[in-house]
């Protein structure tokens, strides 16, 4: 007899046209995970029933309802719509910036080490925002060209990055300023249609009507960046022999893993190498919702989103400690790139607005540097303008 094993499976999923019924078989994706599972699980109804006998009587099935979690070592395009789904948002397109565009027609450039001023015009209105990643494309000096860029302020006329430019005091005239896709938060609900392949058996098990519920990333040293997808869903049905897989040739990325190590972090106003671990959860608490009539939800529901995270850093001084007492609003940008010189592919997450909402220390008397963990308070940036409306904000050179 065969048995499957827990290395030969295949997980695949494709988003659903309408709620809980099947997609086409063909444009599927394979996720990579390095671990978890989806289950169906259904709800026993007992029988109250008082026998005389003593003994009781067999229960029924009730409302079946879809679990579990897949993680995944983060890496450039191979999440990008779960992340969206979790966003409830949707990516926009690059933008691409250069003298013919609207909001910059007549202006000319010049480069300071951390500045990019145009002598008219708007780069708001050209569609920059505080917390985006950026390229200099075309007519820079060499030095300044085909990096990842992240804009930390935000003027009509100038825009602040935290790299170190070369400076060009121009006029420039001919010149091109990439921004890559993008998506923050938004209300679009979507689902998907997931597929476990047990290859070594011949077997599927395809779960339809499943949203994503949560998503965490994971941050430690000497490790990947980990992103854990918690899914609900609403049924499975199992297929075997000549329907198994569902889904044909999924398609499968094949970028590499981002490790905590290459990150840059940003935070409030600063880079910091002082960080030993993050932690972050987006949160949409979805569920299901049992009817009489029906053994399934009518739809998973999602809720009001909420972030929630911790940072841990080694402790130089009272600084961090200073901000946690003065309620200071900080915002936090992690940039995993897959090399460090050149156009290098990457992965963003920008929170906008948050503070410190609790400070603990490491005991004394323990080995090692004394460390300190901020769990974190994150709320909706409302300052309009230069800055995007969402809690976070995901960006990737991924097409």
């Amino acid at each position: 007899m065969v048995y499957q094993t827990g290395r030969q499976i295949e997980v695949a999923y494709k988003p659903e046209a309408t709620y809980g019924q099947l997609p086409g078989a063909s444009g599927a994706k394979v996720f990579r995970p390095n671990s978890g599972n989806l289950s169906l699980g259904i709800e026993p109804i007992r029988s109250n029933e008082n026998r005389r006998d003593g003994m009781t009587t067999r229960g029924r099935h009730g409302t079946r309802s879809v679990t579990g979690q897949y993680s995944g070592d983060l890496s450039v395009g191979s999440y990008d719509d779960l992340i969206e789904a979790v966003f409830r948002g949707t990516f926009d397109s690059a933008v691409t910036i250069d003298e013919n565009t609207a909001a910059l027609s007549t202006a000319t450039l010049a480069v300071a080490a951390h500045t990019i001023t145009a002598s008219a015009g708007s780069w708001i209105t050209a569609g920059l925002r505080v917390g985006d990643v950026i390229r200099l494309t075309d007519g820079f000096v060499a030095g300044n060209m085909n990096r990842n860029v992240r804009v930390t302020g935000l003027t009509a006329s100038v825009i602040t990055v935290a790299e170190t430019l070369t400076v060009e005091a121009g006029p420039l005239s001919t010149y091109e300023i990439v921004r890559p896709k993008k998506v923050i938060q938004g209300v679009t609900n979507r689902s998907f249609t997931f597929e476990e392949r047990e290859i070594d058996i011949d077997n599927s098990e395809v779960f339809k009507g499943v949203r994503v519920g949560q998503m965490q990333l994971q941050m430690q040293p000497n490790g990947m960046c980990i992103l854990t997808f918690q899914l609900v869903g609403q049924d499975m049905e199992q297929k075997s022999g000549a329907d198994s897989p569902y889904f044909t040739t999924p398609a499968e990325t094949v970028t590499i893993g981002l490790t905590a190590v290459e990150a840059k972090v940003r935070l409030g106003a600063d880079d910091v190498m002082d960080i030993s671990s993050i932690d972050l959860t987006v949160n949409l608490n979805a569920a299901g919702n049992p009817v009489v009539g029906s053994n399934l939800t009518p739809d998973v529901f999602t809720n009001l989103a909420d972030i929630q995270g911790s940072i841990t850093a080694l402790k130089a001084d009272a600084t961090r400690v200073q901000q946690y007492l003065d309620e200071a609003e900080l915002s936090l940008h992690l940039l995993f790139e897959e090399h460090e010189t050149g156009a290098a592919d990457f992965c963003a997450f920008h929170i906008p607005n948050m503070t410190l909402a609790s400070a603990t220390k490491s005991d004394l008397g323990t080995d090692g540097a004394r460390t300190q963990t901020f769990q974190l308070l994150v709320g909706k940036d409302l300052r309009g303008g230069a800055y995007d409306p969402t809690m976070i904000s995901f960006q990737t050179s991924a097409t």
